[in-house]
């Protein structure tokens, strides 16, 4: 069956070290929806931090789409509007504040700000960074916290971090899931969200099926959505099991390693 879908991460695959498309990849991904090809992108970045992107892709004209959030907010670049939304209730918020000691710090979103409870560490600038949003510092995360949150992002050392993510999939069984994106940084998020699930939610709206999607990732919160695409390609630099659960391996993100895939299939 023809491949008709684009499914492809931000960070690590699609954008460079520098955090940027480059012109090769622009003018490829471009040509291709004018060929036909719909372009989903998918990554953790809040919407506001992914429509640059997909303005620069030129979503908007050839009816592309954003999972953003990892997938807890579908959104329709056409018609500007979300499609699917899915939210952590603020009565979750305090219990999963105090969750968090002292080693970690824990971020939200309010507006087009990260909200940092505490100093922020060096992986809080990270994000902040990467995301092109304003780091915003408080002491009562709960009070600075007023809606409900599509994700928050809890950072620490590795090996902490692996702990807490053990214990917060315990205490909020119920209602919440996390994972790593990056050994440092624990994603939480809204029970059932992850970018495989909204992918297929998506494709059974526009009429497609997953045997025409085409998928390109590099971190662990890619291998749901590798694992469910017709194809799929990790980047030369993606993490070891994206490569194994991979069709194949393309060059890497500084090399136009989705562009490459894309010129390799469409």
């Amino acid at each position: 069956m023809a491949l008709r879908f684009l499914a492809t991460d931000l960070d690590g695959t699609l954008l460079t070290s520098a955090k940027t498309i480059t012109p090769y990849s622009q003018q490829v991904l471009i040509e291709a929806q004018r060929r036909g090809l719909t372009i989903i992108l998918a990554s953790g970045r809040p919407l506001c931090s992914i429509l640059p992107y997909a303005r620069q892709l030129e979503l908007d004209k050839h009816h592309g789409y954003i999972i953003a959030f990892n997938g807890s907010l579908v959104w329709d670049c056409a018609a500007a509007r979300a499609v699917r939304e899915q939210t952590i209730p603020l009565s979750i918020i305090p219990e999963l504040a105090h969750a968090v000691h002292d080693d970690f710090r824990i971020h939200g979103y309010k507006g087009d700000d990260i909200i940092v409870q505490g100093t922020p560490d060096d992986w809080s600038r990270y994000i902040a960074r990467a995301n092109k949003m304003p780091l915003i510092q408080v002491e009562d995360f709960t009070a600075a916290i007023t809606d409900p949150q599509h994700k928050c992002i809890i950072t620490g050392s590795p090996r902490k971090l692996w702990h807490l993510e053990r214990r917060i999939k315990k205490q909020f069984q119920n209602s919440l899931d996390a994972f790593r994106s990056e050994s440092f940084l624990l994603e939480v998020v809204p029970k059932g969200i992850d970018k495989a699930i909204a992918l297929r939610l998506l494709l059974s709206m526009v009429g497609g099926t997953t045997d025409e999607l085409f998928c390109c990732g590099d971190g662990y919160n890619d291998l749901n959505m590798m694992r469910l695409a017709g194809v799929s390609c990790a980047t030369r630099n993606a993490k070891l099991p994206v490569k194994r659960a991979a069709s194949f391996t393309t060059e890497s993100n500084d090399r136009d390693g989705v562009a490459t895939a894309v010129m390799q299939y469409f």
